[in-house]
């Protein structure tokens, strides 16, 4: 089982070191814990293209955290490792048919999601089977670079 998860603020929080968490809903990243999953697949609105969606990186799940957090107590937190080898940022995911093929495909597995502007929980997805299998192979043409030059260089 993998994690879908709809980074709105990717720019901002690469540019000022946010790294290595999400913030999650308890109920969420328990059912995330349960499945035990191994990735999680980000995705962003790309600027000017309203409805439409990105894939931007595949990050390695960790079960702690990586670094320093900078939020409150009492919220709660998906971790990743983006220095991980696993964890990497598709760098070619930006053109009209990289697009066009992720935003068909979240319209074909999470057509809610999509209608709901990936809001909240929305936003934050089990990624199992036949989804994750798509995922994967439509993925499997994109350029890539580890995560971590990414972070220090910024966000598309």
């Amino acid at each position: 089982m993998d994690v879908f998860y709809y980074w709105k603020d990717i720019a901002s929080d690469l540019k000022v070191g946010r790294l290595g968490y999400f913030r999650s809903s308890r109920a969420k990243l328990a059912e995330f814990q349960a499945a035990m999953p191994d990735n999680i697949w980000v995705f962003k609105t790309p600027k000017g293209r309203k409805g439409e969606l990105q894939l931007l990186a595949k990050l390695r799940w960790s079960d702690k955290p990586t670094g320093a957090i900078h939020l409150g107590s009492a919220e709660t937190c998906i971790f990743y490792d983006p220095a991980h080898p696993d964890s990497m940022s598709f760098i070619d995911s930006g053109n009209d048919s990289a697009i066009n093929a992720c935003t068909s495909w979240v319209r074909k597995h999470f057509p809610s999601s999509l209608r709901g502007n990936m809001q909240g929980e929305l936003g934050q997805l089990e990624l199992r089977g036949t989804a994750l299998f798509e995922l994967n192979t439509f993925s499997a043409g994109f350029a890539r670079v580890p995560f971590a030059t990414m972070c220090c260089t910024g966000a598309k």
